[in-house]
């Protein structure tokens, strides 16, 4: 089986980190947000990825020449015409099945299990404001209706990035229907649009609660992902490079060539070159090359 990860956005909502590097680079709990979403699928049996690229894909291509356990490949979407459009890039007209996996969440679920479904299935979790997101509507097992966020919600189970597609042939003839029609939703082509043109026409789809969905598309939730995984880890990530002294710190990512000085650190991401010296910061990205310095005459009292 083949995955397809879409990384072309541009991770506005994360700049000014993202306008030098892509956002599924990102490092939560010492690896890049793509790492982990690899080291997932490929535990679960599949080495051959598309990658969908756009913004700055040089670095992805780059990444993926030093991550061993995958074959790839990548096509490059050149307009930005919607995620449906991205998939399209990156499908097969054979009825082989498929797994497509956003990539800027890390998801926890049984993927063994999630792979082995009879029908293609969508990954789904609660959620407490479903207008706010894709929903599924079910009869009985079976999804009968994909909403984009409705403002009448039927269900709370939101659409969290993670599908399985029995067939790429027929996801393939969704979205081309919607091009061929010019249906789309925002100005764009939306997977869920040829999800629900697929169900019209009788394929069945399944609904697959997950366990977790750990998002890293803001700020925010880049940091709480971090630190629920290092606390997982029980420690932090800290790079051979960098350098901490006088210094205390927990559940923080240190990137390569950092210098942690006299400073009190919880939940801190400091990406390549940042320096944080006579500080106590908490829940902090510190980006490229960034100095945090506060001039004092005493050192703080750690």
């Amino acid at each position: 089986m083949r995955a397809i990860i879409p990384v072309a956005g541009h991770g506005t909502r994360l700049e000014p980190h993202t306008l030098t590097l892509q956002k599924c680079l990102l490092p939560v709990a010492g690896k890049p947000v793509l790492e982990h979403i690899l080291d997932r699928i490929t535990n679960a049996g599949i080495t051959d990825v598309t990658l969908i690229t756009g913004h700055l894909g040089e670095q992805v291509v780059e990444f993926c020449t030093s991550y061993p356990d995958a074959n790839f490949t990548f096509v490059e979407q050149k307009e930005r015409l919607g995620l449906g459009h991205a998939i399209y890039q990156g499908l097969d007209s054979v009825k082989d099945p498929l797994l497509i996996v956003l990539g800027d969440s890390i998801f926890e679920l049984d993927y063994n299990r999630f792979l082995s479904c009879p029908n293609s299935t969508i990954g789904v979790a609660p959620v407490p404001d479903p207008k706010r997101f894709g929903i599924v509507e079910l009869t009985e097992d079976r999804i009968s209706n994909v909403w984009e966020k409705p403002d009448n919600p039927p269900s709370n189970l939101a659409l969290i990035g993670i599908y399985y597609i029995s067939s790429q042939l027929e996801l393939s003839m969704g979205i081309e229907h919607l091009i061929k029609h010019d249906i789309r939703t925002k100005n764009e082509y939306q997977l869920t649009d040829a999800f629900q043109v697929m169900i019209d026409k009788g394929h069945i789809f399944n609904a697959f609660e997950i366990d977790e969905c750990l998002d890293c598309g803001i700020p925010e939730t880049l940091l709480s992902t971090n630190k629920t995984l290092l606390t997982r880890m029980e420690g932090n990530s800290v790079h051979d490079s960098a350098v901490i002294t006088n210094s205390q710190i927990k559940n923080c990512t240190i990137s390569e060539n950092c210098l942690i000085k006299n400073s009190q650190l919880e939940n801190v991401i400091v990406l390549r070159g940042g320096e944080v010296i006579n500080q106590k910061i908490k829940n902090t990205i510190v980006g490229f090359d960034e100095i945090f310095n506060l001039a004092q005459t005493e050192e703080l009292e750690l």
